[in-house]
Order: C-alpha cells, then structure tokens, then sequence
C-alpha cells in the first residue's frame, strides 16, 4: 500500500462513499481518512442521494451493482443537481462493468475493480484530486470573473465618489474573503483642485479593523504599511506584506488615483491576483470618469453662474435703454413693455420655440429704440406732421438697428427692430421689404405695436376702441400685417379682459417692471 505522507491532516478535499457493503465502506473510509479525507458514507443508494443533494462533496466512490438502484442509475439522477462533483465506480464483478457509453454520458472520471489493494483506487483519486485542483481554479476565476462583471454596472453609474468608494469595498471583502478593509482615493491625482468639486483631499471607506475615520486611519494603520503603499504605487503592481493585501488603483496615464486594501492571512494566489487586476482596472475607470464627471458639473456651475450674471447684466441693458427710450418721449411710456407682452403672446400661440420667443421679448422692448435719435419737437408734436417730419421719424428703424449693432448682446436683434415698420404689401420703410422677406418676428411685433398704439392715447389723439382696433387690424389683413398672424392674434386677444388687467402696471407714471415680468422672464 502507497505510503501517507499527509497522515491525518485535512487536505481540504471530502470523499463519499457509497456501497451496500458494510465491511467495504468501513476499510474504505478508514483507508482515505488517513490520507487526509474528510468521508462521508452510505449504504442505502436513494439516501445518499438525498445527502449529495444537501452537502457539498468533491469526490464520490460507489458500487455500480446495488439495491434498489444501481451505481449508474445514482449518477444518473446526480447529474440532474451535481454536476461539479468527481466519480469514481467500483465493481466486484468485471463481466458486470457497465458500458463505455453510460460512462462518457454520465461523465464518470475513473472505474475500476475492487480489490483488497487500494493502489489502483488511490491513484485514480489523486488524479481526481489533481483535475480537481485546476477545474477549482477555472470555476474561482469564473465565479471572481461574474462577480465582477455583476459589479461593473453600479460602478459606471455615476454615483457620489464616498457612494461609489463604499461598493467597491463590498465587492473588495467579497474577491478577498475577508471582513477587514479599506478604499482610500486621492482625488487630486485627476483634479488639480478638489476643493473646485466640493471634494476632500482624501476619500474613505474601511471596513471591520478599518472602519474608522479617516484621520484614526492615518494615525494608526497607514504608518504600518506606508512604506508598502508606496511601493504599491510606484511599481504599479499587487504587494502583500505582514497579512495586508494592497492594490493599486491606476488612472490614465498612469495617474495614482489610490489604493484598496485587505487583510488576508495568507498571500494571494495567481487567480486572486489576477481577478483583483481586473477589479481594479474597471474600478479605476470608474473613478476616473466620475471625478471627471464632479469636475464638470463644477464648472458647469461656475460657469451658469457667470452666464447668470451675463444675462442679469444683459437684462439690466435691456431696462436701460427702454427707459432712454420712455424719458424720451412721456406720452409712450409702457408702450414698448405692452409691445414685448403681445409680442410673445402671439409667439407663444403660433408654437414658435423658446429662443425665437427671447427674440421677440427683447425686440418688443426696444423696437422703439432709434427714436432716441429723432427731435424732440418731432416726437411730441400735437399736429400732423410734415413730410419732412416725417422723414425724419422714419429713420427711427434705421437708427434703432445701428444702435443695437454696437453691441455684441444685441446683434440678432437690429435686424428685427429694422423691419418692424415694413409692411406686408412692400409699402413700408425703410426698405421696402414684402411679405416673407420680412422677419417674422418683425412681423409679429408690426402688429403688437399698431395694436398697443390704436388702445393708447397719444398727444395727439385719444386711444380708439376695443372693437375699432381690432377691425383696424382685420383691414390691414394682407396689406399692412401678416393675414395669418393677425388672426391668431384676435384669438389671443379674445382673453383681453385678463391681458389687460396683467398690463395694468405698463400706465402707472411710477411703474417699476412687473415682479411676473422681470428678467428671468424675458430669458
């Protein structure tokens, strides 16, 4: 008989036996007991089966010719819920062997005839033992491998950086099999400055020994194993040392984004080396794009908060040169805030988008603009004017478009503030444009301002009804104005009741803007 080397120590391997002999499970459990075996036996072939189906056993040995189902009939039903597991089959009669084929189908590692000798026996399950080892291996590697990839999704989720570091070291504890470890993540390593993305200079998580603060951390643990950090770092590669298992996490271009650690008693082996390489490959992209991904949401805010300022100084231009616009001529004023309110209104009903309805807002409000250029005299004279008078105030479109030109905030708007006096037929000014060549925003606001006009009183002449303006606009259908957008403005306008209670503050002398109309409004 081979000799024992092992004597009793465990080898980590457990063997049933099966055999409806009595004398022949006892001299084999005793015999595989002193090669460091942990067995298990059975004489009865349906109870083995419910003990194979409830345990977790490397090897199995058992008869073929038993009662009250044979040896192949066992594997048979084992394979439905085992397929993992090694067999081995005995016989005490070679002419009885079952054949070749059931053996391949029911994939029964080694046969052999029993003897009072075990050498044979012992032989085939130490070659059991050998393929065990490796296919144990291959299946750890399979299992680290899907555990993995089960994580890779919550990684890539974007989650908080102390959020994301907290799965990692789940996942950490699980590959390592241990309860004690730590993530440490050095954000600066990607962000110059952490504190731009409200981060901390270092980010935390541990685990049992390690679940601590930070600061206890650094003041305890990390003068242990500094050295090795490092080390870690440095050469880019796994170290253990003194029961602590460090892994470096690498960014691109060789950034040192941090460290994950364990404790573990013994030193990894090949495949767990080689699955936290893995592991830390994907977490280290995973941090790398979610650091990233903070430092663009931080400037992104820093940047909407300068675009804010941008648009409140935007805004307050607006109110400045509306208000040059109402100094000048007293009679007007709230004009050009009712012009802007219709203007949008009926931009709204006509389902234009949002920056075409900004357009409109701010065109509406200083549509009147050049006017600042025309003559006092002019502009609040109560008499017909001459034609030279005239003249003169139709270069108001003009001089409001040279204006706005000079200014950068403005220049998609001169264009419209030109052409608000143009008229549908080609019979305006001052270019004379017809029909689609006028802008339609300029088209949308020639008839808010001849309609704020005719229900205003002016210097001149007092303002005229309700329904005599809007027959003024129906008369100027596909002369003056646009036919179709006059006529969803009529439909705008059978709410007037309401608008004009919402314009209300447009004709008090000490109107401030509306606080339901202010800037962000306009934007």
């Amino acid at each position: 008989m081979r000799k024992n080397r092992a004597g009793k120590e465990k080898n980590g391997f457990k063997m049933f036996i099966l055999d409806d002999d009595r004398n022949i499970l006892d001299a084999l459990s005793a015999n595989f007991r002193t090669k460091g075996y942990e067995v298990e036996t059975q004489e009865n072939p349906l109870t083995a089966l419910e003990q194979l189906k409830n345990g977790h056993y490397d090897i199995l040995i058992l008869d073929f010719i038993m009662s009250p189902i044979c040896g192949d009939e066992v594997v048979a039903r084992l394979r439905k819920f085992d397929n993992r597991i090694y067999v081995i089959m005995l016989t005490g009669h070679k002419e009885l062997a079952p054949p070749l084929n059931t053996i391949r189908e029911l994939e029964i590692q080694g046969y052999c005839e029993k003897s009072s000798r075990y050498d044979q026996l012992e032989l085939l399950v130490e070659s059991c033992v050998k393929c065990i080892r490796h296919i144990n291996t291959i299946y750890r590697y399979q299992d680290g491998l899907s555990s993995i990839l089960d994580a890779i999704p919550h990684l890539h989720q974007m989650v908080p950086v102390d959020e994301l570091c907290g799965q990692v070291l789940k996942e950490l504890k699980a590959l390592v099999q241990t309860g004690d470890g730590f993530v440490w993540v050095k954000p600066d390593g990607v962000l110059t400055d952490p504190g731009n993305a409200e981060l901390p200079a270092d980010i935390y998580r541990g685990a049992g020994s390690y679940d601590k603060p930070f600061f206890e951390f650094e003041n305890e643990d990390f003068p242990v194993i500094v050295e090795h950090v490092r080390k870690s770092m440095a050469e880019q590669r796994i170290i253990f040392h003194n029961g602590v298992l460090l892994v470096p996490l690498l960014g691109k271009r060789e950034i040192i984004l941090g460290v994950m650690g364990a404790k573990t008693g013994t030193a990894p082996d090949t495949t767990l080396e080689a699955l936290l390489s893995v592991y830390a490959e994907q977490v280290s992209t995973a941090l790398h794009n979610t650091l990233l991904k903070m430092l663009l949401n931080a400037n992104n805010k820093r940047l909407s908060g300068m675009n804010k300022r941008l648009m409140d100084s935007y805004m307050q231009t607006v109110e400045a040169l509306r208000l040059l616009v109402d100094a000048k001529d007293i009679y007007t004023r709230g004009h050009s805030d009712r012009v802007s309110y219709y203007a949008v209104k009926l931009a709204e009903r006509l389902e234009y988008d949002a920056e075409f309805v900004k357009r409109v807002r701010v065109a509406g409000l200083l549509h009147d603009i050049g006017k600042i250029g025309v003559s006092d005299a002019v502009l609040s004279k109560p008499e017909r004017l001459s034609e030279e008078e005239f003249r003169e105030i139709k270069k108001h479109p003009g001089m409001g478009a040279n204006i706005l030109s000079c200014m950068e905030m403005f220049s998609n708007t001169g264009e419209i503030v030109c052409a608000h006096h143009e008229r549908y037929d080609g019979t305006g000014y001052p270019r004379k444009l017809k029909g689609e060549e006028i802008p339609p925003e300029a088209r949308i606001i020639a008839i808010a301002d001849a309609f704020d006009a005719m229900m205003s009183d002016r210097h001149y002449r007092k303002k005229l009804s309700f329904a005599a303006a809007v027959s003024q606009l129906e008369e100027g259908k596909g002369a003056q104005f646009d036919g179709h957008y006059v006529d969803v403005f009529l439909e705008v306008l059978k709410d007037y009741d309401t608008i004009n209670e919402q314009l209300r503050w447009t004709y008090d002398e000490n109107k401030g803007r509306n606080e339901n109309y202010g800037a962000e409004e306009y934007l």
